[in-house]
């Protein structure tokens, strides 16, 4: 499959979107993303979660539980993401990176002005605060998993299936159908794998197009 990340027939011209477009086909192409990655084709989310019925049930429960999902400005909670990130000392059998490790420290995102070239920010409250983020960089036909972490004590609440639902319908109600990527499809631990293909990510073979 052929996923093309530059000018789409949706876009809203503007000189951001080439040079968005460039440094992730740049990423994309360095070697580190090759066969077999995690490919999900979304077209419209009734037909996703109707199709997903587990992930639809996870989900779900999350919300039963009383946590809940939103659009967020990573700058305004540094020092939740910071507790999400060091809730656990390791993640998929490895030790966190550095990166992780120390506090982070962000700058608010740029407003764009095209719905097919954007990165975009979500999480999941408790009533205490947040305990789970995702990045999603959405570029031309794609829509990269670029971040995506939990707390460790709220992931038996399957807080996770909830906060990639529903980040997939907002990023469907904004852009329209894309294919969603999520890194190698044999990288992490068996877990990571079986939620990846509970919410319907399979292995594919892809080439990066500008």
């Amino acid at each position: 499959m052929t996923i093309k990340l530059g000018s789409h027939q949706d876009c809203i011209e503007g000189e951001a979107c080439a040079p968005f477009a460039a440094d992730l086909h740049s990423t994309l192409s360095n070697g580190n993303y090759n066969f077999p990655v995690s490919l999900l084709s979304l077209e419209d989310f009734a037909g996703y979660t109707a199709a997903h019925r587990t992930a639809r049930k996870r989900a779900a429960r999350a919300a039963r539980l009383g946590y809940t999902f939103g659009p967020i400005e990573r700058s305004e909670h540094i020092d939740a993401i910071h507790g999400i990130n060091t809730s656990a000392p390791e993640r998929q059998g490895r030790p966190m990176t550095a990166g992780y490790v120390e506090r982070p420290s962000f700058s608010p995102l740029p407003d764009y002005p095209c719905t097919r070239h954007a990165i975009r920010t979500y999480g999941v409250s408790s009533p205490s605060g947040l305990v789970a983020y995702i990045v999603l960089y959405i570029c031309g036909e794609l829509a990269l998993v670029s971040q995506i972490l939990g707390h460790a004590e709220h992931l038996k609440d399957e807080i996770m299936y909830l906060l990639v639902l529903e980040a997939f319908r907002d990023m469907l109600e904004r852009s329209g159908p894309v294919q969603a990527f999520y890194n190698r499809h044999d990288s992490g631990t068996d877990g990571l794998r079986f939620f990846k293909e509970r919410l319907g990510f399979e292995p594919a073979r892809v080439e990066w197009e500008l």
